[in-house]
Parts: structure tokens; C-alpha cells; sequence
């Protein structure tokens, strides 16, 4: 069973995660992972196939706050806002009595110049931890709906 305040940690967290990302807030963003997360990009064809080949992957949290880091000073590209709608999502506890989280996405990026374009649909698929009273991504899954991103994936989904 799911407590109610797990639960309300977990929206918490879910909430957070795309709105930091839609307030460009990438430094911040990162606290919503344990030391020892995996953040990844995935394909749903891939994922389908039992490939697990990822589009983009970090395997711990210093290497998503690298990743942020490179963003902010090396690759400045593709200078764009996104905005996230994140659908509700269904939450359970896998075999291991780790809390999961599965919802839906869609992404729209806009320009400086004021155009705006569907950039990503697909879902989330998370596995979560409370640690002293706050929610943190264990592994937070992005399987997107389509193989190819239509400009290059910069910021994370």
C-alpha cells in the first residue's frame, strides 16, 4: 500500500521535475535525484524490443549536474523554452518495494523569436525514493514516442 503521504511527495516531485525544466532552473532541477540516479532517453521502439540502447544516459547525479554544466557553458545552441505537459500518474511499488511512478508527457519548445513546435511526446517512467521526508528519482525513464528528436536534444526532456 501507498501511504497518502507518499503519494503526496511523489506529485510533489513529478511537479517539480517539469516545472523547473520549463523555468530553465537545470541547476535545480538535479536535486530531484538521489547521489546514485539514472537519468536516460529511450526510445519506445527500442524499448518495445527489449533494446535498451539509449538516446542519452547519466548514471549518477554528478553526472546530470555535469551535464547541466556543460549545457550552461560549452554548448550553448539551440537557444529555445520549453514547456511540459505532464499527465497524472499511476503510481505502484515494484517487486523490491520501490515506489514507481508511469505518466505521460508532451513537450512543446519555443523559440526567442515567439514560434512554437511540438518537440516530444511519450512517458515517464520513474522509480523513486523518500529520504527524510522528500521524494528523489532513483531512475527517472523518458521514452519518447518517436526515434528522432527533430533538432538536437539539448536540455533534457
Amino acid at each position: 500500500m501507498i501511504t497518502a503521504e507518499s503519494r503526496f511527495l511523489v506529485a510533489d516531485l513529478l511537479a517539480d521535475a517539469v516545472n523547473l525544466l520549463d523555468r530553465d532552473a537545470l541547476e535545480s532541477w538535479v536535486d530531484c535525484f538521489a547521489e546514485n540516479a539514472v537519468y536516460q532517453i529511450l526510445s519506445r521502439e527500442n524499448t518495445e524490443r527489449n533494446l535498451p540502447l539509449p538516446l542519452f544516459q547519466c548514471e549518477s547525479k554528478d553526472q546530470i549536474r555535469d551535464r547541466v554544466l556543460s549545457l550552461r557553458k560549452a554548448n550553448v545552441t539551440n537557444l529555445h523554452r520549453d514547456r511540459h505537459i505532464a499527465g497524472p500518474a499511476k503510481l505502484s511499488r515494484d517487486p523490491a518495494g520501490t515506489l514507481t511512478a508511469e505518466s505521460s508527457y508532451t513537450l512543446f519548445s519555443s523559440t526567442y523569436e515567439g514560434t512554437s513546435r511540438l518537440f516530444s511526446v511519450g512517458a515517464y517512467r520513474d522509480r523513486i525514493t523518500i529520504d527524510n521526508g522528500k521524494a528523489l528519482f532513483v531512475e527517472r525513464t523518458v521514452i519518447v514516442d518517436m526515434f528522432s528528436v527533430p533538432t538536437m536534444l539539448s536540455t533534457p526532456i
